[in-house]
């Protein structure tokens, strides 16, 4: 019984530490394209709460590298990769002014 509960122990140990962790949103990290997935729940939350336009929005996060991630009410970053084909990315839409509407992260593949 003893070494069934250690195996759980170390089991629980073991999916905590990989699950998902969030860091602060960190402008330089950003921009070096450092550990972006990691950073979206922190960013998007200051995106909600500060209503930024489309200009502050590039300002803060630069342009999509990629002209064809641009569109007049959408903008899109690339996270992180998961295998050849897949990857994360984040969707920023923005209202027919130019202010922030919203921002979701979505896995494409």
């Amino acid at each position: 019984m003893r070494k069934i509960t250690i195996i759980f122990i170390l089991f629980c140990i073991v999916f905590v530490s990989c699950s998902q962790r969030q860091i602060p949103f960190n402008k330089k990290q950003w921009m070096r394209e450092k550990n972006r997935f990691y950073m979206t729940d922190s960013l998007i939350k200051k995106l909600n709460e500060d209503k930024p336009k489309r200009a502050e929005i590039f300002d803060l996060l630069g342009k999509p590298k990629l002209e064809g991630r641009i569109s007049d009410n959408e903008a899109s970053y690339w996270l992180k990769s998961d295998g050849f084909l897949a990857m994360w990315e984040l969707y920023i839409d923005f209202d027919d002014n130019g202010n922030f509407k919203s921002a979701v992260v979505a896995y494409a593949d």
